[in-house]
């Protein structure tokens, strides 16, 4: 058989994967050098200014040289017993250049210092009370650098960019089911979802105080979050930020997801999300209805055949053509329309729903819709 050498290409220079908010957080905000900057992300400095100049953020200019006298070094060092550390904070220079300075005065320096902390104090310092590197060093009387070397001894993980560069802890999701199936259901119906370099973003616009307390219940525990005044419209906008645990709500699915169709327990909270965004249950002429209607034909229609595989009767309707209705209403598609209004049927479905919706204003509903309900069944 015979064999191939594989070339290789060479490695040119590695580019700088980075997203503009982040950059300049980092270089402008916290003032961060590109070396720095080039240390965390594992790159060459050079490639740093490439992305500077990509981006258009001004570069800052090469400090002076630092000079540092002999006799203050002495001063600093031998007398006041400071550290290279806080020597090098005061001359806004690195601790490699104060010890630079030591040996070219042939100042004796100090035995390295032994940094007496253990894993269990690393831990709370750093992943419980979320101090940062610098901050544990000052503590010690220590460069960070030394904080990081324990951190990799005891295999202690460093925060990602994303942590580092946010002001707002986010928490990651419970990665329970059925609070994903739910949230995956209100996605669809009616949420606003966009990712934002490693920020999950969410929210909409709404008229309904109802809607915004819902939107701060689902999300609160998991981020930050802001409601702006309201538009011309009459409309708050609320919006929140989460981190990537938070991807499964990207996707704008068309149909419902196999792994929720297949479940009873996971379909019905998937229908409460999107019953809350979407539905409408009501007493008309007399009768308990439940409405749901929208422009997802696929999810509408796997809702219609699941309640009935269920032995629920529900109708699946067009309800809509593109364009406006008689009642000046614009459609942008086909609307379609899932029904429920046979007594039994409705009774059963309301009786699942009534322990999962969210949605105050639905939850009301469905209670006068089980007392109309079970007045015409007795």
């Amino acid at each position: 058989m015979r064999k191939y050498r594989i070339r290789r290409r060479t490695a040119g220079p590695k580019r700088l994967k980075i997203i503009e908010v982040v950059l300049r957080n980092l270089y402008k905000d916290r003032g961060l050098s590109a070396g720095k900057i080039a240390r965390i992300f594992h790159c060459e400095q050079t490639a740093v200014f490439v992305a500077l100049k990509r981006y258009n953020i001004a570069i800052r200019h090469p400090k002076e040289r630092v000079v540092i006298s002999k006799n203050k070094l002495e001063q600093l060092y031998t007398v006041d017993q400071l550290s290279t550390y806080k020597i090098a904070k005061k001359y806004y220079c690195d601790a490699k250049t104060v010890y630079s300075y030591l040996k070219f005065y042939k100042i004796a320096t100090r035995p390295r210092k032994v940094v007496l902390i253990n894993e269990n104090k690393l831990l709370t310092l750093y992943v419980k009370k979320r101090y940062s590197l610098s901050k544990i060093a000052a503590m010690y009387d220590c460069h960070p650098v030394a904080i990081l070397k324990k951190m990799e001894r005891f295999g202690i993980d460093r925060r990602t960019t994303s942590e580092t560069s946010t002001k707002h802890i986010k928490k990651d999701f419970s990665g329970n089911d059925e609070e994903k199936a739910y949230l995956i259901g209100f996605r669809l119906g009616d949420l606003n979802v966009r990712k934002e370099g490693n920020l999950i973003r969410v929210g909409c616009g709404t008229t309904k105080s109802a809607q915004l307390n819902l939107i701060q219940g689902l999300f609160k525990n998991y981020g930050p979050g802001w409601i702006t005044e309201k538009d011309r419209q009459g409309r708050f906008h609320i919006d929140f930020s989460l981190n990537r645990s938070f991807n499964f709500l990207i996707p704008k699915h068309k149909n419902i997801l196999y792994w929720v169709m297949r479940s009873q327990k996971l379909f019905f909270q998937f229908l409460a999300g999107y019953m809350d965004a979407e539905g409408n249950i009501g007493i008309y002429s007399g009768r308990a209805k439940l409405r749901i209607r929208s422009y997802d034909y696929g999810i509408l229609q796997d809702i219609h055949r699941k309640l009935l595989g269920l032995g629920m009767r529900s109708i699946f309707t067009l309800e809509d053509m593109p364009g406006t209705d008689k009642r000046g209403v614009k459609h942008n598609g086909t609307y379609w329309g899932v029904t429920v209004n046979k007594r039994e049927d409705i009774y059963k479905l309301l009786g699942i729903l009534k322990g999962v919706l969210r949605h105050q204003k639905r939850r009301d509903d469905l209670e006068a819709a089980l007392q109309n309900v079970y007045s015409r069944l007795h």
